[in-house]
């Protein structure tokens, strides 16, 4: 349950929302996105999906999801790998990259994690298993002070889920192996629909961005911070991002095709979700999806002009 109480809500003060540039739309057909900082070089982590579960990678010439990453700067693309596998998100600690997928086309119930140390060789080194009654989709994964800590958005049939999905967590002390915190005490939040989240720690407070379900088929991300996972105080200055027409700007025109261009034009847009943050010099990078929220969605970039301290802590001040 949320901490704040209507009193300390109506004698709280802040001060305007954090600006937030939306430089364009980088991708079609791709959602779930990780941006991630590779010596140097700023990446993105891609699941692309199979032909059960959106088909983008036929632009690869493979016939079932699987996971790559993506130069920036460049768009160039690494060598595929974890084929079968869906919903990833990916964590650079030491100079090796970290890549947590679930095991199966879509809503399985066991994420892998596998690592490596120059993004083509990849070794599976761990799992993370939950009751089958369950269904994993979105992680996200991010260091904490004393241990690794993972959010997981959870689906299926248990009374343990509550409105569509529910984000439940997991630690870590090697990022290997994981820990299930007890499901029915530690969880966020079966109130209501929460999706799609990403997890980072700063300055004492774990912070989660995550996905709300408005009327009339809109999506909005909204942010909540913690210190013991249990106990969750809402961003007064939610929601995160709202969907509008700067989504349809196209960050690079030669990245995409005159097909796609197209559908930029002409998709309904209802939705601002899967959103994923880090810094890079300096800025708060942002990837987030956009679209119908049913069949056509679209990867987009946006930027905090400040450090991603800054950027997450405005939402409470």
């Amino acid at each position: 349950m949320l901490n704040d109480t209507f009193e300390q809500l109506k004698n709280r003060k802040v001060s305007g929302f954090p600006h937030i540039e939306k430089k364009g739309t980088l991708a079609v057909g791709i959602v779930e996105s990780t941006p991630v900082v590779w010596k140097g070089r700023l990446l993105r982590f891609e699941w692309l999906r199979g032909p059960g579960f959106g088909g983008n990678t036929n632009k690869i010439g493979i016939e079932e999801g699987c996971f790559h990453f993506v130069d920036m700067e460049t768009n160039e693309w690494t060598k595929p790998f974890a084929r079968g596998y869906s919903f990833g998100c990916a964590h650079v600690e030491e100079e090796k990259m970290y890549v947590f997928g679930s095991r199966g086309l879509a809503g399985g119930s066991a994420i892998d994690t596998f690592v490596s140390d120059d993004l083509e060789n990849w070794e599976k080194i761990g799992e993370l298993e939950v009751p089958k009654e369950f269904n994993i989709f979105n992680s996200s994964v991010c260091k904490g002070p004393d241990r690794y800590m993972m959010t997981i958005e959870i689906g299926g049939k248990s009374p343990l889920v509550g409105t569509v999905f529910t984000n439940f967590f997991a630690e870590s002390k090697d990022l290997a192996h994981w820990n299930l915190l007890p499901m029915d005490r530690f969880e966020y939040s079966k109130e209501r629909y929460t999706a799609c989240p990403v997890l980072r720690y700063v300055n004492g407070f774990y912070y989660m961005i995550y996905l709300e379900r408005m009327p009339c088929h809109r999506y909005v991300p909204y942010i909540v911070r913690t210190v013991d996972f249990e106990h969750f105080e809402m961003g007064v200055k939610s929601p995160v991002l709202w969907y509008g027409e700067e989504d349809r700007r196209i960050y690079r025109e030669e990245w995409l095709t005159e097909e796609e261009k197209e559908l930029v034009k002409s998709c309904v847009d209802t939705n601002n979700s899967d959103v994923d943050i880090c810094e890079f010099n300096g800025k708060t990078v942002i990837l987030y999806s956009w679209g119908n929220q049913a069949t056509q969605e679209f990867l987009a970039l946006a930027e905090y002009d400040g450090p991603m301290q800054e950027f997450l802590k405005s939402f409470f001040n």
